[in-house]
């Protein structure tokens, strides 16, 4: 399914069209939609599972325009109207976190009613300010060191059948670092503590204890921001909880969603 921004960009979304609260999930930078696959099954037994495919990955159109995390929240603002969506349940990995986080701050959580981030601290840059940046990113390196390949972002064993489809999906549409630099940039810029302060919806923060990008820690201090936000750390697993450990983050989500809903 596609629908085409309003400066012109074809999205590519899933959607389960499945019947229950709709939850959208969006990966991170690079990202493709295979690696949710076992996650999508588990969810849409209860829910309506929909994946966007962020401009220039995945099926969606490569493109100059719009690479800036305040466009990808526009992005998912236009999917949210199109659908005519309610009670959303966000999900974000890595920079879909940051969508998230950017959607908030524009638009506010009016279509939303929690959201879940999986690996991503708010603040990317190291200083004394935040000691769990991505790596060893610092305002004395930034914004060179982004152009380094880190390598696998993965720390478990991914299920063989979800990695060859991934695998498949990216020969079909490869995907090139080039054509996001400019976003990746902008999406280390920046720093959503402000956000993460005020929000008022529930926020469950997943961090993986073996990934390679990010101190696992950095959870535990957004807990602090807020008491509407949770942390939880996720053990043999990297970067990439939802297809490295889609059963613990699926039980994760929904122990999540069953407390602040019993709380109501």
């Amino acid at each position: 399914m596609e629908f085409r921004t309003n400066d012109g960009v074809k999205i590519h979304y899933y959607d389960t069209q499945t019947a229950g609260q709709p939850i959208v999930a969006i990966p991170g930078i690079g990202g493709y939609s295979r690696m949710w696959l076992k996650v999508a099954q588990l969810f849409k037994k209860d829910f309506r599972f929909i994946l966007i495919d962020p401009r220039n990955q995945g099926q969606s159109e490569r493109t100059y325009q719009g690479q800036r995390i305040s466009r990808h929240a526009l992005d998912l603002a236009e999917l949210l109207q199109k659908l005519d969506l309610q009670q959303v349940i966000g999900i974000g990995n890595s920079m879909g976190a940051a969508n998230l986080w950017s959607y908030l701050s524009l638009f506010g959580s009016k279509r939303f009613c929690a959201m879940v981030d999986l690996d991503q601290p708010p603040k990317m840059i190291r200083d004394e300010t935040w000691p769990y940046g991505f790596r060893d990113l610092t305002w004395q390196n930034y914004p060179e060191y982004l152009k380094v390949d880190f390598g696998n972002p993965f720390f478990a064993r991914i299920d063989e059948e979800m990695f060859d489809l991934a695998r498949q999906e990216a020969r079909d549409f490869p995907y090139q670092p080039s054509d996001n630099y400019l976003c990746l940039i902008d999406h280390a810029h920046q720093d959503w503590r402000d956000v993460l302060i005020d929000i008022d919806i529930p926020l469950l923060v997943l961090a993986g204890e073996n990934s390679p990008l990010f101190d696992y820690h950095f959870a535990l201090a957004m807990q602090e921001l807020n008491p509407l936000i949770e942390a939880k750390i996720i053990a043999n697993c990297g970067h990439l909880i939802q297809a490295e450990q889609p059963r613990e983050m699926y039980d994760e989500v929904m122990r999540f969603l069953n407390s602040y809903k019993g709380s109501d």
